[in-house]
């Protein structure tokens, strides 16, 4: 068996353990357009998904399609960025003309930098997703975001909110999530048993 990373298809009972597991600062999401993962040696090592996008602006084109999660064991160099490419390419050929996906600010996106994509905006906190008549959970990270685009028809490059991202990397903590899922606790210990 060749020892390179490569792409793989994964359900949705796989992928949001994983995900549930192995991502930092999110929970993983209920449903998702498309479900990805990268193995190494047969072995899952990195899971992602593409959802439509939760930015109401966004959100009115059918064509824009947004990576709202990438988790990674952490065993493999380049297996995230491997993910966050092969979920493009995907949607692409798909009929997908723009992807979004944010880091929080702080974070280094060498992932999305390393999969081709590039920062088209720092987008100011958020303490809810709440709106008049619309009741809403409060914010998970409420702090600022940065905005990553690639596509035919992705916004360019803000070279002013690149710089910004820059700056911040390592100047802002970046708080975990503060507990598991209750529909995981069993589960979880079954992601490093057999991932696939």
């Amino acid at each position: 068996m060749s020892s390179q990373l490569r792409m793989v298809p994964v359900i949705r009972d796989v992928a949001r353990p994983f995900i549930e597991k192995y991502h930092s600062h999110h929970h993983s999401p209920r449903q998702a357009i498309m479900w990805a993962g990268v193995e190494f040696e047969g072995e899952l090592v990195c899971v992602g998904c593409l959802e439509r996008p939760k930015a109401r602006f966004t959100a009115v084109d059918q064509r824009v399609g947004e990576i709202t999660r990438v988790a990674s064991d952490g065993s493999q160099k380049n297996a995230a960025s491997k993910c966050i490419a092969g979920l493009a390419r995907a949607a692409v050929a798909l009929g997908y003309t723009r992807l979004v996906s944010y880091t929080l600010l702080g974070e280094a996106g060498t992932s999305y930098r390393a999969a081709g994509w590039w920062v088209t905006a720092v987008v100011p906190p958020r303490e809810s997703w709440a709106a008049t008549g619309r009741h809403r959970a409060p914010a998970t990270q409420p702090g600022s975001k940065v905005r990553w685009e690639f596509g035919p028809e992705a916004q360019p490059e803000d070279l002013e909110a690149t710089r910004v991202m820059q700056e911040s990397v390592g100047r802002i903590d970046i708080p975990e999530k503060k507990e598991t899922l209750p529909l995981f606790t069993g589960r979880l210990q079954h992601v490093d048993e057999g991932r696939r």
